[in-house]
C-alpha cells in the first residue's frame, strides 16, 4: 500500500525536447499537434515554425518542429522513446516521430 509519506517525497522531474515530425499532406496539423500533445506524459506542446522544413516539403509529406516539455517517470531517454511510440501508433496521419535527443534539458524537479 502507498504512504501518504512516500507520495509527498516523490518529485516530478520536467524535462524538454525538439522533435521533428513528419506528417501526410494535406491533413489537418492542428488536429495533429493536438493528438500528440494528448499522448500520456506531454505537457506542452509549441510549434517552431521554419522555412527551412516548409521547404522540405513534399506532395506527399510535410515536416514540422516540435518543441515539447514532458514528465519523466523512469529515465529522459526511456520516456521519449515511449511517448514517440505512442504517438507513432495513435496519432491519425504521424509519419515519423524524431526525437533530437541534444536538445534534451532538465527544466525542473517539483
Amino acid at each position: 500500500m502507498i504512504k501518504m509519506y512516500d507520495i509527498l517525497l516523490e518529485g516530478i522531474n520536467v524535462y524538454s525536447i525538439e522533435a521533428l515530425i513528419k506528417t501526410v499532406a494535406g491533413e489537418n496539423k492542428v488536429e495533429i499537434y493536438n493528438q500528440v500533445r494528448a499522448v500520456s506524459g506531454i505537457i506542452v506542446v509549441t510549434v517552431e515554425h521554419s522555412d527551412f522544413l516548409d521547404s522540405k516539403a513534399t506532395e506527399n509529406y510535410e515536416y514540422s518542429l516540435l518543441k515539447m516539455k514532458y514528465i519523466v517517470k523512469s529515465t529522459p531517454e526511456e520516456d521519449i522513446n515511449k511517448i514517440k511510440i505512442i504517438a507513432q501508433k495513435s496519432v491519425p496521419g504521424l509519419v515519423q516521430f524524431i526525437p533530437r535527443m541534444k536538445t534534451l534539458e532538465k527544466k525542473g524537479a517539483y
